[in-house]
């Protein structure tokens, strides 16, 4: 290690001779994380008030062996311009000692901490967004487990109900690297989160110039390092009250086992009458109610200087009741207040579309009957996410590591019905209920990932596999409670209705009536297998000068074969990709990007209607400009553009119903470009003001047909023009801080309320203030967060096939306080 026994004065003046000898007005030295900036063992940096860094030239001695040799360094990239930094490589166990006669001239301050492993990062041309724990707590409430205040606000994101964050044009096609490691696609539509906001140490955002190790699922990579491990044992317990009946509580503690092993386990629970995104802007919590638990458990041991060994353990568990229509109020008569079948009536009984020509249809006459809550609706929604993963770091040479990592995941969702029995014989022609379902479905994913990284001369080089076995089953049983409903589900898929006929007559929905000759309900039950395979080589370069490159290949393999009596999938695609960043001058830079890539469809909530998913693969094409104004600010503008073939989407399995049931669909193709502008402002030693401001016009839109053969619609249900995420906080020495955050979006394609064709733009301000852990004796705070402040209650998604009908949830004010262990 570097010196942590060797004196300051020892280092203070190796590093004088430094200033001497490149004249520098001003030095200041700290070991650095390469990702976080953080002070670790590994690297120095100095910092300049000049424009230009010097060549060090002075000699250092490594471990009593004397290397003269320059010392190399290197400007990091993106860095303020008036104050570029050096980096001087130095390797692991390095002694480092002063040149007889030589002494400090200058006053020089250090810090020295444990180090670890270099951190998984992407390279510099990706235009990644990175956020520290620090920046994340000031905006986001970690406390309530909802790991979608991740990415809520980023530039390029489009928020939708049901857990859904559409990010450039695209579904929920997420990659989480968790420590290096990518985990497994989970359940698309699934609404619990995949890991632990209060464990991550630092986020990195990727949207574009993805460098051949990311793949699988591109809309966004989230890159997260979790807590390291403490030296010595603390921890953190919160509890959190307020609107909604709401109450969080979680547990965070890590410290050492021994002198090169540490833990960090993190317990969490959360409670609230207002689970999702209510179907009513006044009656919010009508069977509503959720909850979730988890638990999050890391041990890192490092057996000797070069091995780390790593098991992460996570489980989380969500349970929700599936919301109850109450009725909408008046200003919907024209387009359907929420009763009957999908929400299609008013209260008075008739159905707005009705019109001469359909007045004689079935369901067409006027029929009163009560809301869906009051006819005592009662579904339940339970999830479980949990991974394992084991991965071995070594540390081969001072400038290369391997990697290998094992990771066994499971997600499973079990739709269970409490409604009143229905008689399928003897059917209402409408009611208040559409469905009694009970689903139940679970996918496994056995994962191998390998990487070895080394850097050699200029060029930073990777290369890495993955082997992924999947597998997936899925039953179903849907009774219908009413005609209307019965028809809908036999015109999906005859396999899930009882034997029985289609007549030539159509109901009011346009679908045959169906009339069945048994009331015995199928149970429909799926098996899905397959694999996915990939191989990736990749380069980032960065000679002397402004340009830094990162490039290669990347072969995807996937396959998948089910027991529907569909063809199997069989699915491969060699995907080139260059991403370039070149500094202008000191301030300003550009990157560009052409990245082929290649979207696996969800496993055990594939098509069980048409042809099967294919996976989906695109061409993506990013351009940007970077400027730095000044220390701590900087500015962003990006086009991009992504050329889509079998766009794979997900909505519910009976369109417009609200049941919880998801189901994927193709579309032949699909095309998606816009712009994004960003602006982000960083407080010094994060104190004062922080802030960022994302904007993104936009629009997503398929074309030709999907799986089923179906027209494909106009716009992407979650298209969405004009978006606007911003966020300003205030921090006070004390550690106190205050933030506010402002979410605009003008409407998604499925928040169109009938007649009009006009989409509903909904705004949201939400408000976070903590007192730091000055209370308490200097063992805790409080803290106050306020969602939706001004409490509008706008149209999320209305009708939709995709989604329903959604509004925003109210204002929701929570009391939290914190204590230090």
């Amino acid at each position: 290690m570097i010196g942590l026994r060797a004196s300051a004065l020892i280092l203070c003046g190796l590093l004088a001779s430094l200033a001497v000898a490149s004249g520098l007005d001003r030095v200041r030295f700290v070991l650095v994380d390469p990702v976080t900036r953080s002070p670790v063992q590994g690297f120095v940096t100095v910092e300049s008030p000049g424009h230009q860094p010097a060549v060090l030239e002075t000699s250092l001695f490594f471990a009593g062996t004397p290397a003269f040799e320059p010392v190399p360094w290197r400007v990091l990239p993106f860095e303020s311009a008036a104050l570029p930094s050096l980096v001087v490589t130095m390797p692991v166990g390095t002694q480092v000692t002063l040149r007889q006669g030589e002494r400090p001239v200058k006053e020089i301050v250090i810090r020295v901490t444990a180090s670890r492993l270099r951190p998984n990062q992407a390279p510099p041309t990706s235009g990644s967004v990175k956020r520290e724990r620090s920046e994340l707590t000031k905006f986001v409430n970690t406390s309530a487990g909802d790991a979608k205040a991740l990415t809520k606000g980023q530039k390029g994101v489009a928020e939708d109900s049901a857990g859904q964050q559409h990010v450039r044009g695209e579904h929920t096609d997420i990659t989480y690297v968790v420590d290096g490691v990518p985990l497994p696609d989970t359940l698309s539509g699934r609404q619990g989160s995949v890991v632990v906001p209060s464990t991550i140490e630092s986020l990195e955002i990727l949207t574009g110039g993805f460098p051949p190790e990311f793949g699988g699922q591109t809309a966004a990579v989230l890159n997260i390092s979790t807590l390291p491990g403490a030296r010595h044992p603390k921890g953190d317990f919160s509890l959190q009250g307020g609107g909604f009946q709401t109450v969080n509580g979680e547990l965070t503690h890590e410290g050492p086992v021994g002198e090169r092993t540490s833990y960090v386990f993190d317990l969490f629970s959360t409670r609230t009458a207002v689970a999702s995104e209510p179907q009513a802007p006044d009656v919010q919590a009508a069977h509503n109610a959720g909850s979730s638990e988890g638990a999050f458990f890391k041990l890192r041991s490092r057996p000797s200087d070069r091995d780390t060994w790593t098991l992460t353990l996570s489980r989380g568990v969500d349970g929700a009741q599936a919301g109850n229509r109450t009725g909408l109020p008046a200003q919907f008569a024209s387009s359907g207040q929420g009763f009957g079948f999908l929400g299609l009536r008013n209260a008075d009984g008739t159905r707005p579309d009705v019109t001469p020509d359909t007045q004689s249809l079935l369901g067409a006459a006027p029929l009163l009957m009560p809301t869906q809550d009051a006819a005592g609706q009662d579904i339940f929604q339970h999830e479980v996410s949990e991974f394992a993963t084991l991965s071995w770091q070594r540390k081969l040479a001072s400038e290369s590591s391997l990697q290998l990592a094992l990771t066994l995941l499971h997600s499973g969702q079990d739709v269970e019905n409490h409604n009143p029995a229905v008689d399928v014989m003897n059917l209402p022609v409408d009611g208040p209920i559409d469905f009694n379902p009970d689903a139940h479905r679970n996918v496994h994913h056995a994962q191998l990932v390998g990487t070895l990284a080394r850097k050699v001369g200029p060029h930073q080089l990777k290369f890495g596999f993955l082997l992924d076995a999947q597998s997936g089953n899925e039953a179903y049983r849907i009774a219908p409670a009413n005609q209307l409903a019965l028809d809908a589900l036999a015109a999906l898929d005859s396999s899930l209705v009882p034997a029985g006929s289609a007549s030539a007559g159509l109901d009011i929905d346009g679908n045959p009536v169906y009339t069945p000759a048994s009331g015995a309900v199928p149970s429909l039950a799926v098996r899905r297998v397959g694999s996915y395979k990939a191989l990736y080589a990749q380069d980032t370069w960065q000679p002397p000068g402004r340009l830094i490159a990162n490039y290669g290949l990347r072969a995807d393999w996937f396959s998948q074969s089910q027991t529907l009596g569909q063809a199997d999938v069989h699915a491969y695609e060699l995907s080139p990709r260059v991403n370039l960043a070149y500094r202008l001058n000191g301030r300003a830079g550009l990157h560009g990007s052409y990245d082929r890539l290649f979207n696996t469809p969800p496993l055990a909530q594939g098509a069980i209607i048409g042809q099967p998913l294919q996976p989906e693969t695109l061409d993506q094409y990013d351009l940007g400009l970077d400027y730095r104004p000044g220390e701590g600010r900087s500015l962003g503008i990006a086009y991009y553009y992504k050329r889509i073939r079998n766009q794979v989407d997900v909505g519910l399995l009976v369109p417009g119903s609200q049941i919880g049931l998801y189901s994927g669909v193709n579309f032949a193709e699909g095309a998606v470009h816009g712009v994004e502008v960003s602006y982000e402002l960083a407080g010094k030693k994060g104190l004062g003001w922080d802030g960022y401001l994302n904007y993104s016009l936009s629009a997503a839109k398929p074309n030709g047909v999907d799986n089923t053969g179906a027209d494909v619609p106009d716009y992407n249900d979650h298209d969405q023009r004009h978006t606007l995420g911003t966020g300003l906080a205030y921090s006070w020495a004390g550690g106190a801080t205050m933030a506010a955050t402002l979410q605009y979006g003008s409407g998604l394609a499925s928040s169109i309320v009938p007649p009009s064709t006009g989409r509903t733009p909904r705004t949201q301000v939400d408000l976070r203030a903590t007192t730091g852990d000055r209370l308490f004796r200097g063992r805790g705070g409080i803290g106050l967060d306020i969602d939706n402040l001004f409490d509008t209650r706008s149209v999320i998604n209305y009708q939709s096939a995709f989604s329903g009908t959604r509004f925003q949830t109210g204002r929701r004010l929570l009391l939290s306080a914190n204590l230090k262990l």
